[in-house]
């Protein structure tokens, strides 16, 4: 019979790794295929915490919250023909490194991602301009000590790919409550890119508690760089409404944005409308659909006429197990 040492050995290769994710016998196979897409992720990030140092509790509890999403999105403009686009980003904290340090890799539009423009459609899944290309971009990132009211971090990192580019970026955030229905966020990047050089976007942002399940938005920002005609800007009112239904949520956006120095200052304002819907009975899983129309003008020879845009999204979510 085994010796005791021998059945130690062979119980602890048979055991479950940290990042093993339960799971019901039969289970569909989407879920099972969303399942170990965690699990992958999750190894990579307790690997890669490991080169710094020796497996523990903080860096497993790390690995384990790891989180990212997919975005998958369709857009048709009468104005800009189609577009079928793929974006998605994972991060990762490292308590090996000081606990302050974390690594991502995404894929997105690199202006707008190392230039930190977030502004878009109302929820989360945005549909970009046409122009856009998305690209793979990884790096790492350090935070300073802070809180919701106020924080400060650093990114560095590149474009992967034939044609490589760096980027350095400091982004400084800050949240003032008025009052327990208005807030006010600003935030401030500074950013440098060896293609492009320096620049520096600002974000001012006020929210207002309409009611419980309904929330106004008015955003504004701005971006200033070596590589911009002037100040590249956008304004938007947004009116987020919950449908009392977990995950069911309607947004509103009226819009108008432009570049102070470009041959068209005012390039578009229009409305869009945005659904969004949790498919499957999974709360990791959710469709959008976009309904909008605008009065685009990005060239001096184009007539400003009304265009029609509608797009379907799809976002995977993957984390959530710690």
């Amino acid at each position: 019979s085994p010796q005791p040492a021998q059945q130690k050995k062979e119980k602890k290769k048979h055991a479950p790794g940290p990042c093993r994710v339960g799971s019901a016998e039969n289970a569909p196979l989407i879920d099972d295929a969303h399942r170990k897409l965690y699990e992958t992720l999750c190894g990579a990030a307790l690997w890669f915490d490991g080169l710094f140092g020796e497996r523990n509790e903080a860096t497993v509890a790390s690995a384990r919250g790891v989180s990212g999403r997919l975005e998958i999105s369709g857009l048709n403009s009468e104005y800009e023909g189609s577009k079928f686009r793929v974006r998605g980003n994972v991060r990762v904290d490292f308590p090996n490194l000081d606990k302050r340090f974390n690594a991502f890799i995404g894929r997105d539009d690199q202006d707008d991602f190392i230039r930190d423009r977030t502004e878009g459609l109302a929820l989360r899944s945005q549909f970009l301009d046409f122009a856009d290309e998305n690209r793979w971009l990884a790096g790492l990132g350090y935070s300073l000590p802070g809180t919701y009211q106020q924080r400060t971090d650093f990114r560095v990192g590149g474009k992967l790919g034939s044609e490589p580019e760096i980027f350095v970026q400091g982004r400084f955030r800050k949240n003032w409550f008025i009052n327990e229905r208005n807030l006010f966020h600003f935030r401030e990047t500074l950013f440098w890119t060896n293609r492009d050089g320096f620049g520096a976007t600002t974000s001012f942002d006020f929210d207002h508690v309409v009611k419980r399940t309904m929330l106004l938005r008015w955003g504004n920002i701005g971006t200033v760089s070596e590589a911009t005609d002037g100040l590249e800007w956008r304004s938007a009112l947004l009116l987020y409404q919950s449908l009392n239904r977990a995950g069911r949520a309607l947004a509103y956006e009226v819009f108008i944005r432009g570049e102070s120095a470009w041959e068209v200052p005012l390039k578009e304002w229009g409305v869009r409308g945005v659904y969004r819907q949790p498919l499957m009975r999974r709360d990791w899983l959710a469709g959008e659909s976009v309904l909008g129309y605008s009065w685009p003008r990005f060239e001096l020879e184009d007539e400003r006429e009304g265009s029609l845009t509608v797009g379907l999204g799809l976002e995977i979510l993957v984390g959530g197990w710690v």
